[in-house]
């Protein structure tokens, strides 16, 4: 049981799973997910890295918008796969030699909406993912500026030159 309980985590298996398969109480599963146990019956102690999850209803930080963006995108794909697979099944010569009655008008108008929301949606998708590929390029332009010290110092230098030119000594009139 203990050999299984460890596979089964490195596997990815939930906790919930694991303590159900090998009948073992929660403590027992992570006190043997640590242990490795020899085909003599030595058990010798090789921790496993945890997976982090986030508790029930606490989303996590680490998922980021990038993730969200890509749900979003399969959320969409998987919604226009529907319509075109109901679409294709309505005029196909299948359809029309089996004599399935024709599709009410209420689906048609609902599906023309649906897909005009869902346009709209990959519309905003891809302007968001352009917003965030913006972003990400003015904060690698913003790291550049980071070392304070270097940006001081060039600062100083073009004041100094400057003044020794004797160009922007007088204020203007």
């Amino acid at each position: 049981m203990a050999q299984l309980a460890r596979q089964l985590y490195l596997d990815g298996a939930p906790l919930k799973e694991i303590a159900r398969r090998t009948a073992l109480p929660r403590p027992q599963v992570y006190y043997w997910i640590d242990r490795e146990v020899a085909a003599d019956g030595t058990v010798t102690l090789k921790p496993v890295a945890r997976r982090m999850t986030p508790a029930p209803g606490v989303r996590s930080t680490a998922l980021g918008r990038k993730h969200l963006l890509a749900r979003l995108w399969r959320a969409a794909e998987r919604q226009l796969d529907e319509i075109e697979r109901r679409l294709a099944g309505a005029v196909s010569p299948e359809a029309a030699a089996a004599a399935s009655p024709p599709r009410p008008a209420a689906d048609a108008e609902k599906d023309a909406r649906a897909l005009a929301v869902l346009a709209r949606t990959l519309r905003e998708l891809s302007a968001l993912e352009a917003d965030a590929q913006k972003s990400r390029k003015v904060k690698a332009e913003d790291d550049a500026v980071r070392d304070l010290d270097t940006f001081r110092r060039e600062l100083a230098r073009r004041l100094d030159r400057l003044r020794a030119d004797g160009t922007g000594a007088e204020p203007a009139e």
